[in-house]
């Protein structure tokens, strides 16, 4: 069972002004955690982590954290994996990390989704579903897209991730999304507790 509908994409969460975000969405409700960061190196990456985890935890022990592709990590803190096309792969993270822990992957198309090495995988990412900045080059896959990747992935839970705002919602779930990833629309909102909100009403609708 994954942690929650909802799934916050903390991007650069080892910025403090990020991880106060984090932690202001995490006060509005939002239960499953996803801690990422490029630009960090692993100490930085490892160091906050932990914190962040520990006053998440003290929180709410009910939230859900994963960490993108630091199988190490993951591993260290107890905590769960989401991969893609760089770093390990699933199965090599399934025996490392047994199999209580969740391990997601970041699909972009059907064909990739039918894979013989994505069947393994606990839930799926699939972006951008619309366009995005964080990847301006890319269109987005729309929701037809969306509906054929939920068929084709069975029963593997869909995350639909990439330009989803609270009125998106309705959409990418009648597709057959499971829930929602978030980055932009609330790690770069105004107000990013009231932003986690909307995405937690709209996902209270009945799809």
């Amino acid at each position: 069972m994954l942690p929650a509908r909802l799934v916050l994409i903390a991007d650069r969460f080892t910025e403090p002004d990020r991880t106060e975000r984090v932690l202001a969405a995490a006060r509005a409700g939002v239960r499953w955690v996803h801690l990422r960061d490029h630009h960090a190196d692993r100490s930085a990456f490892d160091r906050t982590a932990r914190r962040l985890i520990r006053r998440l935890w003290d929180l709410s022990e009910a939230i859900g954290i994963s960490v993108n592709t630091q199988l190490d990590v993951a591993a260290a803190l107890g905590v769960h994996l989401h991969l893609g096309r760089r770093g390990p792969s699933i199965a090599e993270a399934r025996k490392r990390l047994g199999d209580d822990v969740l391990i997601g992957y970041s699909a972009h198309d059907v064909v990739e989704v039918q894979s013989e090495r994505l069947a393994a995988a606990d839930y799926l990412f699939f972006s951008p579903v619309y366009p995005t900045t964080s990847k301006p080059d890319h269109p987005g896959a729309g929701i037809p897209a969306l509906h054929d990747v939920c068929v084709a992935a069975a029963s593997q839970p869909v995350i639909a991730l990439g330009g989803i705002t609270p009125e998106r919602v309705a959409a990418c779930r009648a597709a057959g999304a499971q829930g929602v990833a978030v980055l932009s629309g609330i790690m770069n909102a105004a107000a990013p507790h009231a932003a986690a909100r909307a995405y937690l009403r709209a996902l209270a609708t009945p799809a």
